[in-house]
């Protein structure tokens, strides 16, 4: 079994010497989409929030930034799906409330935690995610440090990562820091603060990456 890992130049360091693990969320520890349920009186919601809400990068960044909430949102939905605003937003923290997660990635948080590693979630995220998902997650419970976007009104992760250290403490930061994250560029942006990282694509080649780099 491999003794070490590797960041992008191929620097390598032991597992051991890793104090804190971060992982971005959506599609990193959930492979789900938000607002899963349906009201009765509109059955293609899901397709409808995707394409009217999230084809709309600049959206979705303002309300990743807080610049606009739910509210805002279901009243932008209102005349799309021809409901009420209060029963837009009723639904859309409905279906936030039972999330699938990836199961390889969620386990070796809490093993490592359980092993002594700090453990954070940066995510870029609403404010459904601290409002419903965190709580009906118990995240609290499973997870050292949380740190949402929304809650912060930034967006960019290298503000929000040295956030999460912050809250850490203990002299915590890149050089002892592990990311976990589907999104390519974070990855490579963590590695050039001096981080490690791994780009995770699916459980099965995170477990392949996990044995392969001396985790398991």
């Amino acid at each position: 079994m491999a003794t070490n890992m590797m960041n992008k130049e191929n620097t390598p360091v032991n597992p051991t010497d890793i104090a804190c693990i971060v992982f971005d969320f959506g599609f990193t520890l959930s492979p789900d989409l938000y607002f899963k349920i349906p009201p009765p009186e509109c059955p293609d919601w899901q397709n409808l929030i995707q394409q009217h809400i999230f084809s709309n990068d600049e959206l979705i960044d303002n309300w990743m930034r807080a610049s606009v909430t739910i509210r805002d949102i279901a009243e932008e939905l209102a005349p799309i799906v021809g409901m009420k605003v209060p029963r837009i937003v009723e639904f859309m923290e409905l279906g936030c409330k039972e999330l699938d997660f990836n199961e390889a990635v969620l386990n070796f948080a809490i093993r490592q935690r359980g092993q002594g590693r700090k453990t954070a979630i940066v995510t870029g995220n609403m404010d459904v995610f601290t409002k419903i998902v965190v709580p009906c997650h118990n995240l609290r419970d499973k997870f050292d440090v949380i740190i949402n976007s929304f809650d912060y009104q930034e967006i960019d992760k290298s503000v929000l990562w040295a956030k999460a250290f912050e809250r850490l403490g203990n002299g915590i930061g890149y050089s002892q820091s592990l990311l976990i994250e589907d999104g390519e560029k974070n990855v490579m942006k963590f590695r050039a603060n001096g981080g490690y990282a791994h780009h995770y694509t699916n459980d099965e080649r995170f477990l392949t990456w996990l044995k392969e780099a001396g985790w398991r």
